[in-house]
């Protein structure tokens, strides 16, 4: 196992990581669709990131390095390997989430508000974001295909409880509105199942 894996798995509670025939069944039923991918983008620079500017302007932004897009294009391979089709693919605007949904889908993702997150957000502007993510984790898509979202860690943690670290994501069953399971984890070394999920 890498160092890199042993450090990924370190981040998840016991509880979370699931035997080998859990996974292997979750992997091979994710090219059936019908799953959210909720994905936070991946490795960024280490530089301060106080006020928001002009969202299409990538050079006030904490943006991808060379290891994040390695890990984004790996999570691509990953998904790629299971059979897995998108329908919808959607970002944050912000260029780290957008390059890390390009990377992962090779193909431009569609820029959703719902999945903008920012430190100088207002209490009230976290709350209405993470209430629409809730949304967009809870819809299931048709057609055998699976959702990709890319965004943020802060709103899936108080959605979910969950944090995630960069280019990792949550492998969500939907249930009915607003309401979801978390099933599985994924990163660049793979997908793995939740115990108990």
């Amino acid at each position: 196992m890498t160092l890199r894996r042993r450090t990924l798995l370190a981040l998840l509670p016991a509880p979370f990581v699931a035997s080998c025939a859990e996974t292997r069944d979750l992997a091979a039923d994710m090219r059936h669709g019908g799953y959210v991918i909720y994905l936070r983008h991946a490795e960024t620079e280490t530089r301060p990131e106080p006020t928001v500017g002009d969202i299409k302007d990538c050079l006030w932004q904490r943006n991808l390095t060379a290891a994040g897009k390695a890990q984004a294009v790996a999570v691509g391979k990953v998904l790629e390997g299971l059979g897995v089709r998108y329908g919808q693919v959607a970002s944050s605007p912000f260029c780290r989430c957008r390059d890390t949904a390009q990377l992962v889908a090779t193909r431009p993702a569609q820029l959703l508000p719902e999945l903008q997150y920012h430190v100088t957000q207002s209490p009230n502007e976290q709350t209405a974001t993470v209430e629409r993510l809730r949304i967009l984790v809870s819809n299931r898509e048709p057609g055998g295909r699976c959702t990709l979202l890319v965004g943020h860690a802060p709103p899936f943690k108080t959605l979910a409880g969950i944090e995630l670290a960069e280019a990792q994501g949550a492998i969500i069953r939907p249930r009915q509105t607003k309401e979801f399971d978390v099933v599985g984890f994924l990163d660049p070394t793979g997908v793995r199942g939740r115990a108990g999920a």
